[in-house]
C-alpha cells in the first residue's frame, strides 16, 4: 500500500464505510442464523435417503439434484448401469452418465447441505490441561506441553522423562498455544465444511477483507484480493448469497406454477379416466339393450318364418301321407286277390274253380284297370333367400359410434352422451361388395329380383313389404300371411340387388378357423406391445416387462426379461422385437433382437431421428426406421426438422445409409409410414402408410416397386392400412383394422383375395404351414386356411 493512498482522505473514508458495512452485516447474519437454527424444524424427508429410508450417510446428489446415500446410489449404479455407462435416477428416471458428467472419474458430488443438517456442528469444549502423569499420582500440576501422539498434557518435568523413554522418543510435542490454535482451526474447518475453495492458508472468513471472487469461484483473503484479484469481480459472501436468493425466486415461482398445473392436470386425468370408464360402460349397456331389442325382433320374425315353413311343409306332408295310405290299400287289395286266386288254383276243386271264375276274373280286371297312384308327386322347392345384409344396414339398426375430440381438462365435466357411431362398421359384412356369403356365382342370374332384408329400425311402426316378380305362388302366399302379422312391424325389404355386386369371386368372410390358440392368462394380464410369428411358426409376444416365446400350440417355450431402462417399441410381424431408450435431443439407443427366441442382439447402436414410428431390421442387421419428420441441413441456420414421411436405413456401424422421402418418388406417397416388413428372399421392403392409405413396396435399391391403396377420385379401399406381413410364398398380407379387411397381394402388387372379419385384430400374419393367423384383443388366436 503506497503512502499516497494513506494520505488520501477519500480512501480513508471508503475503508471506514467498508468496515462499518462488514460489521453490520456480520452481526445481522449471526443473529439471523441463530434465530433460524433455534426456530426451524428440519423435515425428516430432507435428511432421509429414499432408497434405504434411513438418515443420510455420506449424502451425494445426481445431476437431477436428487440426494441419496453414497452406498445406496453405488449399489443402484451397479445394478442399473447399461453398456454405455448410463443409469436412471431412482426417483425421476433421468438418465445419468457419470463418465461424461465428471470427467471420467465416476464420483458423485457430496450434498454439503444435507451433510451439515444431518450432523449439526457442536462448539468444542475446552478440556483441562492438567499433567497426565501428575494427575494419576494425585498431584494437580498444570501442563505446559501437549503430546500429539498420546493426546495428553505434560508438565515440564514429565515432558523430559516422557521423551527420554525409548518408546516415546519419536512422539511429537507442541506448546499449549499451538494446541489451542490448531483446535480453533479444526473447529473453523468443521464448521465451514470446506464448502468453498480458498485462496491460501491465510484466508480467514472472519477477516474484514475476506471476499469471494465471482470470476475465479474462490474465496480470497485481503492480500490475495489486492495482489491477484484486484481486477476481478469480487464481493462479500453474504452479498452473493442474497443475490442468488433474489434471482432464484422467480424461476422457483415458475416451477411452483408448473407443479400446481401438473397436479391439477393429474386430477383432471383421474376424473377423465373415470368419465371414460363410465361412458364405456354406458355405451356397452346401450349396445346390449339394442341387441336385445333387435334379437327380440329377429325372434319374432323367426317365429313367423318357422310357422310359415310348418304350414308349407305340412301341406306337402299331408299329401304324401294320403298318397301312402291309398297305395297301401291298393297293395293290400292286390295281395288279397293274389292269395285268394293262388289258393283257389292250388287247393280248389273243379267245381269251386268254375263257380268262382267270374268273380275272380272280374276283381283282377278291376284292379288292373285301376290307377296305381305312382305318378310323381310335385314337391315345391321352398328356400330361404339370402338377405342383402351389409354392415351399413347393421349400423342403421344399432346406430353408429362417433368420436369427438375433447381436451382432458374439459372432457371430465362433460356429461352429455354422444351419439354412438363407428367407422369400424363401414364395410360389407360378407360376399364381396354385396354382402352375400353363401350362394355361388351360378345363382347370380336369379338374385336380381330376390327380396333382400336391409333395415330394421327401433320401435317405430312399419309394414312388412316384399316384391318378388319371379317367385312362385307359394312364396307369395308365405309373405302374404306375414303382411298381416302384428308381431313384425319394422322390417323393410329392398326390391332389387344389382348383379354387379356378385361379380367378385375373391372376397370371403373369414370364418371356420382350422384351430384356435388362447394365450396363457399371465401374458394376457400384461400390456401386450406386439405379436409376431417367426419362420419356424413360434409365436413371439412382447409385453412391458418380458418377451414370451410360445410354440405354435400356445405352450410357453421361453421368456426373455427386459433389461432395466429398456422399453419395447415395435414387434415386427416376423417376430423381431425392437427396444429403445431415449437419450434426449432426438437421440435414441436402439436394439433389435433376433426372432429365433434366443434373445440374441441383431442391431444395437445409437441413432438420431425426429421421432420413431416403427423400428425393425433385416437379417444383416441393417436398421429400418419410419418417422414423420427428418433432419435437413440449411446453410443459414444449420440442422432443422422437415415434415414429411420417410424411411431411414442405418448400417451395422450406426451410420445412415439411405433415407427415402417423397422427393425420391416425386409424389406424396409417404405421409405417416408405420409398420415395415422385409422380404429377404425377394429383396423387398413393404411399408404400410395409414396417412396416404397405401402399401408401398421398395426394391433393394430403394426404388418404388409398386404401390397399392386409395387413388384420388376413385372409391376408397382403406382407412388404414394398419398391419402388414408376408408369407413364405412372397404374398403380402395387408390389414385395415377399421374396415375389418385383410387383403392378400402378390409380390407384384396384384390383389389375390380379400377377407372380412367382424372383429378388430391386434395381429395378422401367416404361419409356415400355410395358415392365416389373427390375434384378437381377448388373447384368442385363430388359424385359417387362406390359399385354397
Amino acid at each position: 500500500m503506497s503512502t499516497d493512498s494513506l494520505d488520501d482522505p477519500n480512501w480513508a473514508v471508503q475503508q471506514l464505510k467498508v468496515e462499518f458495512r462488514f460489521r453490520r452485516n456480520s452481526a445481522l447474519r449471526c443473529t439471523s442464523m441463530d434465530m433460524e437454527q433455534s426456530e426451524l424444524v428440519i423435515p425428516r424427508q430432507l435428511l432421509c435417503c429414499k432408497l434405504c429410508d434411513e438418515e443420510f450417510t455420506k449424502p451425494c446428489y445426481l445431476p437431477c439434484l436428487h440426494t441419496f446415500c453414497q452406498k445406496c446410489i453405488d449399489e443402484h449404479r451397479v445394478n442399473s448401469t447399461d453398456d454405455d455407462g448410463y443409469f436412471p435416477c431412482p426417483t425421476c428416471m433421468t438418465e445419468v452418465g457419470l463418465e461424461e458428467e465428471h470427467g471420467g472419474q465416476g464420483n458423485l458430488p457430496e450434498n454439503i447441505l444435507a451433510r451439515r443438517l444431518s450432523v449439526p456442528t457442536i462448539d468444542p469444549i475446552k478440556r483441562e490441561t492438567l499433567c497426565f502423569y501428575c494427575k494419576n499420582a494425585g498431584n494437580f500440576v498444570e501442563g505446559k506441553t501437549h503430546c500429539v501422539n498420546c493426546d495428553e498434557f505434560l508438565c515440564t518435568s514429565c515432558t523430559n522423562s516422557h521423551t527420554a523413554q525409548e518408546e516415546f522418543a519419536d512422539h511429537q510435542l507442541q506448546s499449549e498455544e499451538d494446541y489451542n490454535a490448531s483446535l480453533e482451526k479444526s473447529s473453523s474447518t468443521t464448521t465451514q465444511g470446506q464448502v468453498l475453495t480458498v485462496c491460501c492458508e491465510a484466508y480467514d472468513p472472519l477477516d474484514i477483507g475476506a471476499m469471494f471472487c465471482v470470476e475465479c469461484d474462490i474465496s480470497v483473503c485481503a492480500d490475495c484480493h489486492v495482489n491477484k484479484h484486484a481486477e476481478h469481480r469480487c464481493a462479500e459472501l453474504m452479498t452473493i448469497a442474497q443475490h442468488f436468493e433474489t434471482k432464484i425466486k422467480e424461476p422457483l415461482k415458475e416451477l411452483d406454477n408448473d407443479s400446481e398445473e401438473i397436479s391439477e392436470f393429474l386430477v383432471n386425468l383421474d376424473s377423465t379416466e373415470q368419465t371414460i370408464l363410465e361412458q364405456k360402460d354406458s355405451l356397452k349397456q346401450n349396445v346390449r339393450d339394442r341387441t336385445k331389442q333387435l334379437c327380440s325382433l329377429i325372434k319374432d320374425y323367426q317365429k313367423l318364418l318357422l310357422d310359415d315353413i310348418e304350414r308349407r311343409f305340412d301341406d306337402q306332408l299331408e299329401e304324401i301321407k294320403t298318397r301312402r295310405l291309398d297305395l297301401e290299400m291298393h297293395l293290400e287289395a292286390i295281395r288279397g286277390v293274389k292269395d285268394f286266386t293262388n289258393n283257389l288254383i292250388t287247393y280248389g276243386s273243379y267245381e269251386e274253380k268254375v263257380h268262382l271264375r267270374k268273380k275272380v276274373g272280374y276283381r283282377i280286371r278291376e284292379l288292373c284297370e285301376e290307377s296305381l297312384g305312382t305318378d310323381p308327386i310335385q314337391i315345391h322347392s321352398v328356400r330361404l333367400m339370402e338377405p342383402n345384409v351389409t354392415v351399413d344396414t347393421i349400423c342403421d339398426m344399432f346406430g353408429t359410434i362417433s368420436t369427438e375430440e375433447q381436451s382432458v381438462g374439459t372432457i371430465a365435466g362433460d356429461t352429455k352422451e354422444n351419439p354412438p357411431t363407428s367407422q369400424h362398421f363401414q364395410r360389407y359384412h360378407s360376399f364381396g361388395d354385396s354382402g352375400h356369403g353363401s350362394d355361388s356365382m351360378e345363382n347370380a342370374e336369379n338374385v336380381e329380383t330376390e327380396p333382400e332384408l336391409v333395415e330394421i329400425f327401433g320401435k317405430t311402426h312399419g309394414d312388412l313389404q316384399r316384391q318378388d316378380s319371379k317367385q312362385s305362388g307359394s312364396d307369395s302366399d308365405m309373405l302374404s300371411s306375414s303382411n298381416s302379422s302384428d308381431k313384425i312391424k319394422n322390417v323393410k325389404f329392398r326390391e332389387q340387388v344389382e348383379q354387379s355386386e356378385f361379380q367378385n369371386e375373391n372376397v370371403f368372410n373369414l370364418e371356420n378357423p382350422k384351430r384356435e390358440v388362447v394365450l396363457p392368462a399371465p401374458i394376457q394380464k400384461e400390456c401386450i406391445k406386439g405379436i409376431g410369428i417367426n419362420e419356424k411358426g413360434d409365436i413371439i409376444v412382447g409385453t412391458t416387462t418380458t418377451i414370451h416365446v410360445l410354440e405354435k400350440r400356445g405352450i410357453v417355450r421361453g421368456q426373455i426379461p427386459l433389461e432395466n431402462g429398456w422399453n419395447i417399441h415395435s414387434v415386427a410381424s416376423d417376430g423381431k422385437v425392437s427396444m429403445t431408450v431415449p437419450r434426449g435431443d432426438n437421440r435414441f439407443k436402439v436394439r433389435v433382437l433376433r426372432n429365433d427366441g434366443t434373445g440374441h442382439i441383431l442391431s444395437d447402436f445409437n441413432v438420431e431421428s425426429f421421432g420413431l414410428n416403427f423400428v425393425t431390421a433385416d437379417k444383416s442387421g441393417t436398421l429400418i426406421i419410419t418417422s414423420n419428420r427428418y433432419a435437413q441441413i440449411h446453410k443459414s441456420h444449420g440442422k432443422a426438422a422437415k415434415s414429411g414421411g420417410n424411411i431411414a436405413f442405418y448400417g451395422s456401424d450406426g451410420y445412415l445409409l439411405r433415407r427415402i422421402t417423397n422427393e425420391d418418388f416425386h409424389a406424396n406417397l409417404l405421409e405417416k409410414p408405420q409398420m415395415v416388413v422385409v422380404d429377404e428372399k425377394r429383396s423387398r421392403t413393404y411399408v404400410a402408410d395409414p396417412g396416404s392409405h397405401k402399401v408401398i413396396a421398395l426394391n433393394s435399391e430403394g426404388g418404388l416397386a409398386f404401390e397399392y391403396g386409395n387413388i384420388e377420385g376413385q372409391e376408397e379401399i382403406y382407412q388404414g392400412p394398419d398391419l402388414i406381413s408376408i408369407d413364405k410364398y412372397g404374398n403380402v398380407i395387408v390389414t385395415d383394422k377399421r374396415e375389418g379387411r385383410i387383403d392378400i397381394l402378390g409380390h407384384k402388387g396384384n390383389l389375390k383375395k380379400s377377407f372380412y372379419t367382424d372383429d378388430i385384430p391386434r395381429f395378422v400374419g401367416a404361419t409356415p404351414d400355410k395358415l392365416l393367423v389373427t390375434a384378437m384383443p381377448d388373447g384368442n388366436m385363430k388359424f385359417y386356411e387362406y390359399l385354397s
